[in-house]
């Protein structure tokens, strides 16, 4: 098979030569001193320009020849926008009007413009207007090319990295969004609403554009748990799952054979379900934490969903390069019978994953991920 057929076999749940892998979508890239450290290390030349130009996010570069070493089955339509701008490098305001400030590698937010805000204001606050971060050409011309020119995978990098939830408590601040939502259903409600606004432009004007080239379109990624959920089952019924069956029902309208990818971090079993009666085919990450029995998870829901992701950052690519492969063989043996797994970081590759254990990631899943696959034992 080519790659493109790969992952869709996969993401069809058939199985396909061999398990597909993928890296550097808009939840599991590499981090900026890691790309640096992975060009030494493979010898593939210069750095790229990143991407983001403004530098905010510790995930700035994005290079095909990195991807091509490591003979992954997926690349990324990830020119014509970025992420609404962005935060800049060192701090400062994003388009939405949250504050930043350098904390280490990271930026954290700390002015969330609407903490103080009451239901009256938000008709009159500043919402991003999309249309100046999008540049139609390139956006057109990056996903024309992959479909014409590569046998590729074809995958929409999502048009935020922040979903409902995230986006709205970066803008309320966490603690009183989630106040908002047991006490002030009223302002949840409302600004949920208006945030939906803006991904559904955005969605509108990427799919006129690259559509008909993507094979997969990520949606904005939104953690709705950690080691437990953050929210209630019921409360996602309630405020979140009519405005992402819009943005779906969007993608079906405009691009009705692209496979639609929902990215949350934790533990997200009690929510599989739900995503997939709305319409969801693809998830990422199926974050490997303690309880998690992925068998289990398979068998319940590996029929009408799609895993992607499911290897460790945090321990297994931390430590030697055999860890690495016990990890990969682990994923292998439990998520691709059947097909219907694509292997995959858990979550961006940080600066303290070796180069070393990138490559035997993804030399592993080649050796082992061939069907009849890899049994576990030996």
């Amino acid at each position: 098979m080519d790659h493109r057929e790969r992952v869709l076999t996969a993401v069809n749940h058939q199985e396909p030569d061999r398990v597909p892998t993928a890296l550097w979508g808009s939840a599991y890239g590499i981090t900026d001193p890691l790309y640096l450290e992975l060009l030494e290390y493979l010898n593939v030349g210069q750095p790229v320009p990143p991407f983001r130009t403004r530098r905010g996010h510790t995930v700035n570069y994005y290079d095909d020849r990195v991807l091509e070493a490591l003979d992954t089955d997926v690349r990324y339509v990830w020119l014509g926008f970025t992420d609404l701008g962005g935060p800049p490098a060192g701090g400062g305001l994003d388009a939405w009007g949250v504050g930043w400030e350098q904390r280490g590698i990271y930026l954290t937010a700390t002015q969330h413009p609407l903490e103080e805000a009451t239901v009256d204001d938000l008709d009159d606050y500043p919402w991003p207007d999309v249309e100046p971060f999008i540049h139609r050409d390139q956006l057109r011309q990056r996903a024309r090319y992959l479909k014409e020119q590569t046998d590729y995978a074809i995958v929409g990098r999502a048009v935020d990295s922040f979903g409902l939830l995230e986006r709205a408590s970066l803008l309320r601040r966490m603690d009183q969004f989630m106040m908002d939502l047991g006490l002030n259903e009223e302002f949840a409600t409302t600004l949920i609403g208006k945030i939906a606004d803006v991904f559904y432009r955005l969605l509108e004007i990427y799919l006129d554009t690259a559509g008909p080239y993507l094979d997969i379109i990520e949606l904005p990624g939104d953690d709705y748990a950690a080691q437990s959920p953050l929210i209630s089952p019921r409360m996602f019924d309630r405020f979140f799952q009519a405005l992402w069956r819009r943005l779906i029902d969007l993608i079906r309208e405009a691009a009705p054979h692209c496979k639609v990818l929902f990215h949350s971090d934790g533990r997200m079993e009690p929510f599989l379900s739900r995503l997939i009666d709305l319409g969801v085919d693809v998830f990422h990450c199926l974050e490997p934490l303690p309880g998690v029995d992925m068998a289990q998870v398979k068998r319940d829901y590996g029929d009408q969903l799609c895993f992607w992701g499911g290897i460790d950052i945090k321990q297994a690519l931390q430590g030697d390069v055999a860890g690495v492969e016990a990890e990969v063989k682990e994923r292998i043996s439990v998520l691709g019978p059947g097909g219907g797994y694509v292997l995959a970081p858990a979550n961006h590759l940080q600066p303290d994953v070796l180069p070393e254990n990138v490559v035997a990631l993804f030399q592993t899943a080649r050796k082992y991920g061939g069907y009849p696959l890899y049994s576990g034992a030996g």
